[in-house]
């Protein structure tokens, strides 16, 4: 019997993206052990950027981080439901995905596992930076993702009712399960699932998510040149084991004259705080 995890990054109770992950999980043929979270319940704190977790030592922040991170490490199959809110994912994605900085000593247990996302939201033309920003984390874990589906549905449960929504996701669920490789539209970046891209001089375009080029023909099509990109297991096992531990042995050998390099800024003390938080401090 596999584990099939849902990771739900909205408050909103039985809203878009719950009922959505619901719906795709309870239609995964096979026996599963099937587990919920709902990260915005949880304690995610935000990154401290000291590096401890480069050592495949566990994060030192007190909070719920490795508990969902255990989980995932754990799930056979991944679904997350994660809602748009101004043009981008859930705060809380993020605050996750930061924390990602050991990854390099998990992606051992998630490579290659299936994952699904399902991204809501509400107003036509609002989607915004969500669906590249919500495929971070599944590509850093190296999983595979069988389907990144954007849905509009600004009402609580709307999601399930349009026509055509149940059917899609009866084929994400199976898609979980089977061995076809990962879906992609015409115009999404090859390398990784994107929908957006940077323009770059002489009419090429570049996956700001995983770097990946192209030049777009005369019909609107693109034509790329190198296969791969930075979500190569290569290329990420030199960044987090290769150029970020690197880049920690470097500060303690340049640590004094970049604490010099500080000091003038020491006294420009000009934080401010609530009142209520300035007599607590």
């Amino acid at each position: 019997m596999g584990k099939l995890l849902g990771l739900v990054v909205s408050a909103r109770r039985l809203g878009n993206s719950e009922v959505l992950v619901k719906e795709i999980m309870s239609r995964v043929p096979g026996e599963w052990e099937r587990e919920l979270i709902r990260l915005t319940d949880l304690s995610i704190e935000p990154c401290k950027a000291c590096y401890t977790c480069l050592s495949g030592v566990s994060c030192k922040l007190n909070d719920d981080f490795g508990f969902v991170l255990e989980r995932v490490r754990e799930a056979d199959a991944l679904v997350i439901g994660v809602p748009v809110y101004f043009l981008g994912p859930h705060g809380y994605l993020k605050m996750f995905t930061d924390r990602l900085l050991g990854a390099g000593h998990w992606v051992r247990d998630t490579r290659g596992k299936p994952c699904a996302v399902v991204v809501p939201y509400g107003v036509a033309g609002w989607l915004g930076y969500s669906r590249i920003a919500a495929l971070t984390l599944p590509r850093f874990l190296q999983m595979k993702v069988v389907d990144c589906w954007a849905v509009p549905a600004a009402l609580p449960a709307q999601g399930v009712l349009a026509p055509g929504h149940l059917a899609r996701a009866g084929e994400i669920a199976a898609a979980l399960t089977g061995r076809a490789g990962e879906r992609r539209g015409p115009l999404e970046c090859a390398g990784c699932g994107s929908d957006l891209f940077r323009l770059l001089p002489g009419g090429g375009v570049e996956c700001p998510l995983c770097g990946v080029r192209a030049q777009v023909n005369a019909s609107g099509q693109l034509e790329y040149g190198r296969a791969g990109g930075r979500f190569e297991p290569e290329q990420l096992r030199e960044h987090f084991l290769g150029w970020l531990v690197g880049m920690k042995e470097k500060y303690r050998v340049e640590r004094d004259r970049l604490k010099e390099a500080q000091r003038p800024y020491r006294s420009m003390d000009w934080w401010v705080k609530p009142p209520e938080r300035e007599r607590g401090s």
